[in-house]
């Protein structure tokens, strides 16, 4: 009698469908068009060129869309946004450029990070932790 509850127990399959996920997720790049000016990103410089092109195309309102940086790396830099300011977000990222020449470019995007890590090229190991 314990195996056949055992059995049941088993075969219970549950399935879960996110219709509406909350976020949209971002790989971009920065573009150089001189080599004097390109350099790396981290966070600060990171925030500083999506702060500047959230404020050049939507002013206040622009920089009030809460940006989560997740992780910068050499010249790319990995972010999630609200999904119903994604498209705003692309926008102010696409036509941006600083006075320096220096610009964003979307490598990818998407609803789900781990598409959104394939999509820009980068190998699995990317996200894992070093040790």
């Amino acid at each position: 009698m314990t195996t056949a509850k055992a059995t049941q127990r088993e075969s219970t399959t549950t399935a879960f469908t996110m219709t509406n996920p909350p976020y949209a997720y971002f790989q971009l790049s920065s573009r150089s068009l001189s080599p004097q000016a390109s350099q790396g990103l981290d966070d600060i410089t990171a925030r500083s060129y999506l702060t500047a092109a959230l404020q050049q195309y939507l002013g206040l309102t622009g920089v009030a869309i809460p940006v989560d940086i997740l992780k910068t790396e050499e010249f790319s830099v990995w972010i999630r946004v609200p999904r119903d300011d994604e498209a705003a977000v692309t926008a102010a990222v696409s036509q941006w450029a600083s006075q320096k020449g220096v610009s964003l470019k979307i490598d990818a995007r998407g609803s789900w990070l781990g598409g959104v890590v394939a999509r820009g090229g980068r190998d699995a190991k990317l996200w894992t932790l070093e040790r």
